[in-house]
């Protein structure tokens, strides 16, 4: 066995010996739940090349047609913030996703498809931030991403 594989099966079979092996699954598969959880925001940092990269994602269940502008909104919003507090913006990028589902049932030769009347979306983004404080940024990143979760919820559309 090379010896890069040996080492990575002695350390698998120390961290299953000491249950951290099971730990760490567990952490893995709860971020992976929430991550695909309405409403809840999941952000992650780290830095590159002197920047500090968010990565972020909400998924919410209420569909409206002014969702991007919302979002969009929401994100300028932030930009002003950042700008604010000192900071420089190398870019937002912000993906939404619609998902519906559709259940297609056949019974003899005839198909019948029905249309879900519920939408579920999912919003991600990536920010690439300089010159100011990680946490801060993170704030106001998780901040914008909340204002578009309280608005969907308040009906505000």
């Amino acid at each position: 066995m090379p010896e890069y594989n040996q080492k990575y099966a002695d350390e698998r079979r120390d961290m299953e010996k000491t249950g951290e092996l099971h730990e760490n699954n567990m952490k893995k598969q709860m971020k992976v739940r929430a991550k695909d959880t309405p409403g809840v925001i999941c952000i992650e940092r780290q830095s590159h090349d002197g920047a500090i990269v968010i990565t972020g994602s909400l998924v919410v269940d209420i569909i409206d047609e002014d969702l991007g502008a919302w979002i969009a909104q929401e994100l300028e919003t932030a930009a002003v913030e950042i700008g604010e507090s000192g900071g420089i913006i190398d870019q937002i990028k912000t993906t939404l996703v619609v998902m519906s589902k559709s259940i297609i049932s056949l019974t003899d030769e005839k198909a019948i498809i029905k249309e879900s009347q519920s939408k579920r979306a999912r919003i991600t983004l990536a920010a690439i931030v300089r010159k100011m404080d990680s946490d801060e940024a993170v704030q106001i990143i998780r901040k914008a991403l909340a204002a578009v979760r309280r608005r969907l919820r308040q009906g505000d559309y």
